[in-house]
């Protein structure tokens, strides 16, 4: 009798261990998946890139003439210009301008800035704006020409000057070629008489 197994028959056989690998196999197959599907997913996209540096000329005086058909438009001079390439635009300070509605008529704008775009040849005059026609003054913010109707447009509040008169109102139109002045909104009127001012 074997005294090394009271049970009698075959000694028991020793438990193996039990083997951890899949303890191991799951965090790498994610580990796997995590590559393939990183190397799957897009790029994020590359960061802008910086706008070009803008083309810029300066001039000290700028003396320019606009002549349509043979007929003098506008004579402009201002004292310092920068032209903005990329913009189409000339940034223009100090400006002077004559506008020619006919052989006898010329109005006389000044300002402190203006903007040309060479494009369209749409021109913006603000800042203390001054125009003079004859005995007629008018002031306000800002002008623009268009020259497709020859139009000089102040939206802005406006006053006009005569010796003996004062309109005060918003919203003018000059019509060039036709010589007439259309005012949208009228504030005030002002009589000059010998000294006197009369307010109808």
């Amino acid at each position: 009798m074997d005294m090394t197994n009271p049970h009698g028959g075959r000694p028991p056989v020793p438990k193996r261990r039990r083997s951890r690998k899949w303890l191991w196999g799951g965090p790498l197959l994610l580990a796997a998946a995590g590559v393939v599907v990183w190397a799957l997913w897009p790029p994020p996209p590359p960061p802008p890139k910086p706008p070009p540096a803008e083309t810029k000329a300066h001039m000290e005086t700028l003396a320019l003439t606009e002549i349509h058909e043979g007929d003098k438009r506008w004579t402009l001079e201002a004292k310092n210009a920068d032209f903005l390439k990329g913009r189409n635009q000339i940034v223009i300070k100090g400006v002077k301008v004559e506008f020619f509605g006919g052989p006898d008529r010329v109005v006389r704008v000044q300002a402190q800035e203006g903007l040309i775009n060479t494009k369209d040849r749409v021109l913006t005059l603000k800042g203390d704006v001054e125009m003079v026609s004859g005995d007629l003054r008018i002031t306000t913010s800002i002008v623009t020409y268009q020259p497709g109707g020859r139009l000089l447009l102040a939206p802005e509040e406006v006053t006009l000057e005569e010796p003996r008169l004062k309109i005060q109102g918003k919203g003018l139109k000059v019509e060039l070629a036709e010589k007439k002045l259309v005012l949208a909104q009228h504030r005030l009127t002002q009589l000059k008489v010998q000294g006197m001012e009369l307010k109808p």
